[in-house]
């Protein structure tokens, strides 16, 4: 079965034993010092230079853990465990054959401050308006509490409130230009081929026309100001599952990351029918690139065109051909992975700034044409939504509402979904609705409302017309029917602060999967029993922005797309290629 989680992927290690060895299989226990067992551990094998690079495997119940059949070409296999509220304090390997045995001795900790996820240090309670304002408007582009958020947060310790409010102020109008420009950390280029006396840069920078507006700082920076936290040293008291939920893993959960050979932004993953490979972009480097599990290597191709052309949201269709919003060219690619061929859908003349975004799809998260042929996307820098017709290429436009209070640019038209009779575009905007456009009479017809800071995402539909709707900054995920017109239910998170971006809908399972960004984590939750369980990520500010599922073998696809872009520190994320791997994981039920 193509891209099936199979043995084989050639690397060879060492791992406390002389010379070097052929590792089949990593396998051992953890307990405590008394010997209990130690459940949920997760455990990673570091394999540079591997396919994967890291293999993570988790304790069971017994605290026996087993890895898939590995071999890697690589002199260190290097083997960690990691729970929060357990440290590793010995452990012995015996070398069985081509097998390693690990015993592990792990101790409870208190203070867990270097083992959290972001979301631990957002000030506030769910309910309170400023908290989930915080959250929306914070986890945008990287985690509200990311490394270098709470570095720049503890250079304000000590200060008065007044310098904390002008500390966070200013940090803002720089993230208002920092998010024009793409590539690592100080990168002065501009996207869109602005300059900054370009008008659309001036109004982006300009607070009362930017995403981040004068009315959002009012409930923002005073949070910011008085309650962020300065100190990151201490954090005692927290309980993963009751802060973070029970856990889906079991002995046969396997998440593997393939690293990229480059430190480019890549933001998403998508899976084409017929095709053995896996599809991601890379947005700043203007390319798609296809990855080959077995061996790790990556093809490249070049998305055509004059300038930029910002690759940013890719979706496959049933014919096993991507769809691929270019952001910074406001025009939609179609790439034919079975023949290799382009056709580019350009924009209608003299638009500027459009931004595009985000197609329409069905519940199989595949684009699909309407029954006239066309297909459906969101344009966020100036609230429309287009049509665009396959076979001619010609586009329509239209307008969408937005609320009172509200701009074009800020409210921020972003998901998309086709419901199952093609007649309606169901679309989300950040600053707005959750909302349906009828193909046929070219009118919205529907309106849901929210409070500020909800902040409604990417969404997912079923067969029957059900909506699945992220709330990312109420922590909350919307179930809605689309027939009735009405919210049947809203469930609260395990996590309120986990800022979920997408959600993508398994009908295999009967269970709903989470992309969240400050969390480090994916969320599954089971509809039926209404029951939230948590999957570990191997690595620190694992922001996800979208979920791909493997309809023919039922592992999740994603990458890590946390801003800015480039390398990171190893000795705060582990591997300095961190930010740069496609991610899959093999949920083991």
């Amino acid at each position: 079965m193509r891209r099936a989680l199979v043995a084989g992927v050639g690397f060879f290690v060492t791992l406390g034993v002389c010379g070097s060895a052929l590792a089949a299989k990593v396998s051992g226990v953890v307990r405590d010092a008394g010997g209990k067992p130690v459940p949920f551990v997760r455990i990673n094998i570091d394999a540079p230079g591997g396919a994967p690079a890291t293999t993570a495997v988790f304790s069971a119940k017994d605290g026996s853990f087993a890895s898939p059949d590995i071999r890697a070409d690589a002199k260190v296999l290097e083997v960690e465990p990691f729970r929060i509220g357990w440290q590793e304090s010995a452990r012995k390997v015996v070398k069985n054959g081509d097998d390693l045995e690990l015993a592990i001795t792990v101790e409870s900790i208190e203070n867990v401050a270097h083992q959290v996820p972001a979301s631990a240090w957002v000030p506030g309670n769910p309910g309170e308006r400023p908290y989930h304002m915080l959250v929306s408007e914070c986890s945008n582009c990287h985690q509200v509490s990311a490394e270098r958020v709470r570095r720049f947060s503890r250079s304000l310790a000590g200060a008065s409130p007044e310098a904390r409010q002008i500390g966070w102020e200013a940090i803002i109008q720089y993230m208002r230009a920092q998010a024009l420009r793409m590539g690592p950390s100080g990168q002065t280029e501009l996207r869109w081929g602005l300059s900054e006396d370009h008008p659309d840069y001036v109004a982006a920078v300009t607070p009362e026309t930017s995403f981040f507006t004068p009315r959002d700082m009012e409930l923002v920076v005073p949070v910011l100001a008085k309650d962020f936290p300065t100190q990151f040293d201490q954090l005692t008291g927290y309980d993963d599952v009751k802060e973070l939920g029970e856990f889906g893993v079991t002995k046969d959960t396997v998440i593997e990351e393939y690293a990229l050979p480059s430190y480019g932004w890549t933001r998403e993953v998508a899976i084409a029918p017929g095709s053995d490979r896996v599809w991601f972009l890379e947005l700043d480097a203007d390319r798609i690139g296809s990855l080959d599990t077995q061996t790790g290597a990556v093809e490249w191709y070049e998305v055509p065109g004059e300038g930029p052309q910002g690759p940013h949201t890719v979706n496959a269709d049933s014919k096993g051909g991507l769809w691929i919003a270019l952001e910074e060219s406001y025009g939609m690619a179609r790439f034919d992975t079975g023949t290799k061929e382009w056709r580019i859908y350009p924009p209608p003349e003299g638009v500027k700034f459009a931004i595009t975004h985000d197609a329409a799809f069905n519940s199989k998260r595949q684009v699909e044409p309407d029954a006239e042929g066309r297909i459906w996307l969101t344009l966020v820098g100036i609230n429309e939504l287009w049509s665009i017709h396959v076979e001619s290429g010609e586009i329509e436009r239209y307008p969408m509402p937005i609320p009172e209070e509200e701009q074009a640019f800020h409210a921020f038209l972003y998901g998309a979904a086709l419901d199952p009779s093609g007649k309606r575009v169901w679309w989300t905007q950040l600053h707005g609705y959750l909302g349906a456009f009828n193909t046929e009479t070219k009118e919205v017809d529907k309106l849901v409302s929210f409070p500020r800071g909800a902040m409604p995402r990417r969404l997912a539909i079923d067969d029957d017309g059900t909506l699945w709707v992220p709330l990312f900054g109420e922590g909350q995920l919307l179930k809605y029917d689309t027939e009735a017109g009405k919210e049947i239910a809203r469930y609260d998170m395990p996590d309120r602060a986990g800022a979920t971006y997408s959600v993508t809908l398994d009908k295999r399972r009967g269970a709903i999967w989470l992309a969240t960004t400050n969390s480090d984590r994916i969320y599954r939750f089971d509809v039926d029993g209404e029951r939230w369980r948590q999957y570990p990520l191997p690595r620190k500010e694992a922001y996800l922005r979208s979920i791909e599922l493997d309809h023919e073998t039922g592992d999740l696809w994603t990458a890590y797309s946390n801003l800015p872009i480039g390398k990171r520190d190893p000795a705060v994320f582990g591997v300095e290629d961190a930010n740069n791997r496609v991610v899959r994981l093999h949920p083991g039920d």
